[in-house]
């Protein structure tokens, strides 16, 4: 039997799509998602019809985006990694690029998820909830470390809040009363904010105000340019007790920033990170920091995508996991 032989209201109905989705994808089959010509396809087998020549253009392997913000940034490696591994145990393939999502590429964004028959879509960024809206519209999505708050969508994640607080009460329990903050810009980055909602509360609840010379922003995060804000900072404020990083890198660099300014570590000042990544064990002396379970975090973000690719009417789930203060040389004067 030639496919153009059933009726439209058969296929759709074992494949549970509309007729208009079954019409779609025998004549255009480019405009629909992979995971719905694989049911409608199947539909047709079942009923006994001819499946059509694009079938076997379909890519073996169901495709898994991965949409990474920051290429250079040693934080995401386990991330992906734990991504990849659960995608390859589950049959599918891992893409993956680098994009910061905006209103200025999304639609070169759906535009790939279509061309290349991607399944369902990893993003590591809170975005703009218009953004957010039109990936749920075309593909399952998860959301993983940064996530957008009450918006129906899966994600996996620790709580950066409680994390910094047990960091923070640390350092207040080896003396120090004046601790800086060297952190990200808190509009761009979810984390950023909630890190800093955690070190203003943790000095309050011990009555203490943070220096306003003392909380340095760093948009960009990277090394070179944190060493010139801390050092700029050491030049122009009185010697804070500690300096808390919201990253590694930044802690690594408020390190040398230091030793640059002629102050040693721990015994002038101590040094915080955050995210316990290679760099955190490269320096003299170690950083003291917060572990996130970075390669669990990939891959539960991706076999909760696998699941919703699996059943696209699954409610979304979040998912908070464990951290875990690491105390080292930096802090251990």
């Amino acid at each position: 039997m030639n496919k153009s032989d059933l009726p439209y209201s058969q296929i759709s109905e074992i494949a549970n799509v509309s007729p208009s989705t079954v019409s779609r994808a025998l004549r255009q089959p480019h405009l629909v998602k992979h995971s719905t010509l694989k049911k409608i396809y199947a539909a047709i087998n079942e009923l006994g019809g001819t499946l059509p020549d694009s079938v076997s253009m379909l890519p073996k392997d169901s495709r898994i985006l991965t949409i990474v913000p920051i290429l250079n940034n040693p934080f995401y490696t386990d991330i992906v990694q734990g991504i990849q591994d659960a995608a390859r145990q589950n049959g599918y393939q891992m893409v993956m690029i680098t994009e910061m999502l905006s209103q200025f590429n999304i639609q070169e964004i759906l535009h790939l998820i279509t061309q290349s028959d991607i399944s369902g879509v990893i993003i590591m960024q809170k975005v703009d909830i218009q953004i957010l809206e039109q990936l749920k519209m075309r593909v399952p999505i998860v959301q993983c470390s940064e996530y957008n708050n009450d918006a129906g969508v899966s994600y996996v994640t620790i709580d950066n809040y409680d994390a910094t607080q047990k960091l923070i009460r640390y350092l207040l329990s080896t003396g120090c009363r004046d601790i800086a903050l060297i952190n990200y810009d808190k509009k761009r980055f979810g984390f950023a904010d909630l890190r800093f909602q955690g070190y203003l509360d943790s000095l309050s609840y011990y009555n203490l105000s943070p220096d306003p010379a003392h909380i340095v922003y760093v948009p960009d995060g990277k090394f070179s340019t944190t060493v010139s804000s801390v050092s700029a900072m050491l030049k122009i404020s009185r010697k804070p007790d500690a300096i808390f990083c919201v990253s590694d890198i930044m802690a690594a660099a408020a390190l040398r920033a230091c030793v640059l300014e002629g102050f040693q570590i721990p015994r002038d000042i101590l040094i915080a990170g955050f995210d316990n990544i290679d760099i955190s064990v490269m320096t003299t002396p170690n950083i003291t920091t917060i572990n996130q379970p970075r390669y669990d975090m990939g891959f539960m973000a991706c076999t909760q995508l696998i699941s919703l690719i699996s059943n696209p009417q699954k409610e979304a789930q979040q998912f908070i996991l464990d951290t875990e203060l690491i105390i080292r040389e930096s802090t251990t004067y």
